[in-house]
């Protein structure tokens, strides 16, 4: 997921009276219109550009958050007022709603989906005009490009399959002349890369955030556009929060450039804490002992970390504010905030969190599976939420914030400025 800074209340509402719009925003496809802005309230790596067959997945993938919804509904916690089976038999869905969005440069920045796709737009003219380039990167079968990770010199890794990555290079700079460079095979066990971070002061290296609970470590050579792999490095909760026995490992974010450490949260509910070049782990934090489900997004901004998550159930939290020890990188929770319009609603996935920035100083954006896009800001203690405005359909969208500018992306794509 996206980084902020260094990436992502009672009664909440989103027409608080009296109080100044800070938004400006305008959506491709389907617009905003007339609608009221948010009001502020270990193995071996070669280089191989041969394709690989892919592993059969294991049943039609499906994104996690209806995953979630068809486990509680087989527990009978989800409400059903309808039938849920139809005398039809399904063969095949494809799902078109962004799994990941990240800034490229300044002005840049690329989609990927489920599809398979992964699309670069440039931010003044999104909104009016498609991408200025699409390229197909990932076999859909294997859930199409989850991860999206920019570096140095106009360079873009990307998830491939379930054993490789993709390495992309923008000739001259241009990002419509992107083209394939090369592919990485790694050891199929680590699984399908998820995440990623690069980070500058640990003499400029790629981490990879695994499917299986791995991270991978690469040393990145911008002079030569060449990936080494380094290590691998296991950091799975041997306890799952979530009953699905799953480890992906959905967020990495550099939490300190200087000192060489990254943060990364899994669906096994563990924050990782991970020193480069060296690989040690520094510490492992369960976000919620409680937690019937595991973490979908985490930023960084100084010694302050956010957690996003899903909550199941009306005494559940789907946002996790954290104090960073940098002594010893171990984590406290300050404070916790659970971001839902429909309160009968069995969940709600806050779906990606970022940090930003607006006219009053350092804030957080968060979409969640109700569609809607949520901004609060955070003193040195507590979370507190200014509002939220409905954007989408459910099932969440991706968030990117650079500059002042912020960038949404589900099936449609919407773009704001926050006056920072």
């Amino acid at each position: 997921m996206p980084n902020g800074d260094t990436h992502h209340d009672a009664n909440p509402s989103a027409t608080a009276p009296g109080r100044r719009a800070f938004l400006a925003g305008a959506a491709g496809v389907a617009t905003l219109g007339g609608a009221g802005l948010l009001l502020p309230a270990a193995a071996a790596a070669t280089t191989s550009a041969a394709s690989r067959k892919p592993v059969p997945a294991a049943g039609q993938p499906v994104p996690k958050v209806l995953r979630s919804l068809r486990a509680l509904e087989k527990s009978g916690r989800a409400r059903t007022d309808l039938a849920t089976t139809l005398p039809i038999t399904q063969r095949g869905t494809t799902y078109q709603m962004a799994q990941e969005v990240r800034w490229l440069d300044t002005e840049h920045f690329a989609v990927g989906r489920w599809d398979g796709s992964m699309s670069l737009f440039s931010f003044q003219t999104a909104p009016y005009q498609g991408p200025i380039i699409s390229e197909a990167v990932n076999d859909p079968a294997q859930q199409g490009v989850q991860m999206i990770t920019p570096l140095p010199r106009a360079a873009i890794a990307t998830s491939n399959d379930y054993s490789s990555l993709a390495l992309w290079h923008a000739r001259g700079g241009d990002w419509t002349r992107l083209v394939l460079r090369t592919t990485y095979a790694y050891d199929p066990a680590l699984g399908t890369a998820r995440s990623g971070a690069w980070i500058a002061g640990s003499g400029q290296r790629l981490v990879v955030g695994h499917s299986n609970g791995f991270l991978s470590v690469w040393r990145y050579d911008a002079s030569t556009l060449t990936l080494t792999f380094e290590r691998s490095v296991d950091v799975k909760n041997a306890q799952p929060t979530n009953p699905f026995d799953d480890h992906t490992i959905e967020d990495v974010v550099v939490a300190d450039a200087s000192q060489g450490v990254v943060a990364a949260g899994s669906e096994d509910g563990y924050v990782t804490m991970l020193h480069l070049p060296s690989g040690t782990i520094l510490s492992q934090t369960v976000f919620n002992p409680q937690a019937q489900r595991g973490i979908n997004a985490v930023t960084v901004s100084g010694n302050r970390l956010i957690v996003a998550n899903c909550s199941v159930g009306p005494n559940d939290y789907n946002t996790w504010y954290f104090a960073i020890d940098k002594s010893n990188w171990s984590i406290t929770l300050l404070d916790k905030k659970n971001l839902i319009i429909d309160t009968g609603r069995p969940q709600v996935f806050n779906f990606d969190i970022v940090w930003g920035r607006y006219s009053g100083g350092r804030c957080w954006f968060a979409s969640t599976e109700e569609g809607a896009l949520w901004m609060g800001t955070a003193s040195a203690t507590s979370l507190s939420t200014v509002g939220y405005q409905q954007l989408t359909a459910p099932l969440g969208s991706a968030l990117a914030y650079q500059g002042g500018d912020l960038v949404m992306v589900a099936y449609d794509l919407y773009q704001f400025t926050t006056e920072a």
